[in-house]
């Protein structure tokens, strides 16, 4: 989540991590002994862009266009 990381891992995300077998209940926040509060600043974050990528029309619709372009 670091501005200065330009490395795409949504990929790896998705399919490695296991991102969504989060149910985003928060009993990690509750329980951290740091008090990091990770759901809201890094589970949640990523979900959004994650989702974006796989779901969104624009972005579907986008792939689309230059995989067309680049085979003509």
């Amino acid at each position: 989540m670091h501005p200065l990381d330009t490395n795409d891992r949504r990929d790896l995300l998705r399919e490695k991590a296991g991102l969504g077998f989060c149910n985003i209940t928060k009993c990690c926040t509750e329980v951290c002994p740091e008090h990091i509060k990770i759901t809201d600043n890094a589970i949640i974050p990523l979900k959004e862009r994650v989702v974006d990528n796989s779901y969104d029309p624009l972005v579907w619709l986008g792939r689309k266009i230059r995989r067309r372009i680049k085979s003509d």
